[in-house]
């Protein structure tokens, strides 16, 4: 199955490539601020990965999220593939709920490469022809939603391809059960309770020890993932509802709308007002 040639879409939030050379914003050494899949058909690629060797060849792919550090690559001269990229915004977007997302980052986080079926490559290739279509067609009504739709297909379709690797009659890990049971209590209680101390009491365990094993696997604090699910729920209701501040600020469980816009400051660098109205200009 022959590839279709990609235009260069470095704005854009989710992007395609055939050379790492066309990735404006990749220059090594680098620390990833994008989701990154690399699929070599031909050829390879050695880098290093936060101080791990790593090795993607024929019929592998590789996972990297925002965050990894990359500080050497080199790709031989007969290398065929390609490359996705999606900012995290995006998947913000796309995956409101964490309950994908941690999980996602246990997967992929120890063993970014994996080697994979013609089947599944076939597969990824076609998702790649999908996506560089849809992003060298001209803007037209719903095209945002298509290529969000397109977007999540690539992730189930990747995120299924690591979990057929996964030795499903092991049962889960302590940490591995923390984590999820964390994460359904966050979506159960975050309009309601910010405090590290509620979720880790709930899970009978320190909030040290919470935040210790989320940061381990995900980079992010407990705090941070509250935080991050709270803004996110904010940045939703501001950008797809009619309800004032105020309102926002109340559904959210804030003493008052003051202290929600300090909050929102905080963590995004603007107020709520702004923010709703920097959507407005768009």
């Amino acid at each position: 199955m022959e590839l279709t040639p990609p235009l260069k879409y470095s704005q854009r939030d989710i992007a395609v490539f055939q050379s790492l050379d066309e990735i404006p914003y990749i220059t090594f050494p680098t620390r990833l601020e994008r989701m990154l899949l690399v699929v070599c058909t031909q050829g390879h690629i050695s880098a290093t990965v936060d101080i791990e060797p790593r090795m993607v060849g024929p019929n592998d792919i590789m996972v990297l999220r925002p965050g990894h550090m990359i500080t050497q690559c080199n790709v031989s001269e007969d290398f065929s593939g390609f490359f996705i990229t999606v900012t995290q915004e995006k998947l913000n977007q796309l995956f409101p709920s964490m309950r994908y997302m941690v999980p996602y980052s246990i997967k992929f986080f120890e063993n970014p490469v994996i080697n994979i079926t013609d089947e599944e490559l076939e597969s990824l290739k076609l998702i790649y022809d999908l996506l560089s279509s849809q992003l060298k067609a001209p803007s037209r009504p719903y095209s945002s939603m298509a290529l969000g739709a397109l977007c999540e297909v690539l992730f189930f379709n990747t995120l299924g391809i690591y979990s057929s690797r996964q030795d499903t009659s092991t049962l889960k890990t302590r940490k591995e059960e923390l984590i999820t049971d964390f994460v359904q209590l966050l979506e159960e209680n975050f309009k309601r309770e910010r405090a590290v101390a509620f979720y880790a009491g709930k899970l009978f365990v320190t909030p040290k020890h919470l935040s210790a094993v989320l940061k381990e696997v995900s980079d992010k604090t407990a705090g941070e993932w509250i935080d991050q699910r709270v803004i996110l729920e904010a940045k939703v209701l501001l950008r797809s509802t009619g309800l004032n501040i105020q309102e926002i600020s109340a559904m959210l469980n804030f003493a008052n709308q003051s202290f929600f816009g300090k909050y929102f400051r905080h963590l995004t660098g603007m107020s709520p007002r702004d923010y709703r109205s920097k959507l407005s200009e768009t």
